[in-house]
């Protein structure tokens, strides 16, 4: 699965290391509970990930996607998304080198699109604090609208104060 500059391919176990030390970093965890205390503990969140929804929660839909620069077949992040009751939680984590180049644009409209193959249905969503200006931007620019959160579903990964974004992922 390739756009213009990325490919993209399902998440494996023989990604996850490689991945983790790309993102072990404080800046990208700076607005999602502060950085991991190593590589390792990336790791392991990212193997919980391939594992999939726990056994409550299996109508669940767990898409984890490693990305990479087509160029070099570099390493350089994740999309994901958790699909459940016509919602898609979207995420994407970047190592920093990448930011700034227009990679999570074209990996999240990718994944839209993927998402309208695989979940018609779903509605995208995201959150993201007031400080993470970066993800705010970004997810404007991809055609999410900022809704209040009273307007919103049920959202996993929404806590108190974060901003909500809906867009249709069709």
């Amino acid at each position: 699965m390739q756009t213009a500059r990325l490919t993209l391919s399902p998440l494996v176990d023989a990604d996850i290391d490689a991945l983790a030390d790309r993102l072990w970093d404080e800046r990208v965890y700076e607005h999602i509970g502060g950085l991991p205390s190593d590589a390792d503990e990336v790791a392991l969140g990212l193997r919980r990930a391939l594992i999939g929804p726990p056994a409550d929660r299996a109508s669940e839909r767990w898409l984890n996607y490693a990305v990479r620069l087509r160029a070099d077949h570099q390493l350089i992040g994740r999309l994901e998304a958790t699909v459940h009751g016509g919602i898609a939680e979207v995420a994407f984590l970047l190592a920093p080198s990448s930011w700034g180049h227009g990679y999570a644009a074209e990996g999240l409209a990718w994944l839209h699109d993927e998402l309208s193959r695989v979940s018609p249905e779903a509605q995208c969503w995201a959150t993201t604090l007031p400080a993470n200006v970066r993800s705010s931007r970004l997810l404007s620019a991809c055609g999410y609208e900022r809704v209040d959160p009273a307007a919103a579903p049920d959202l996993m990964t929404y806590d108190e104060g974060d901003w909500v974004f809906r867009r249709a992922c069709v």
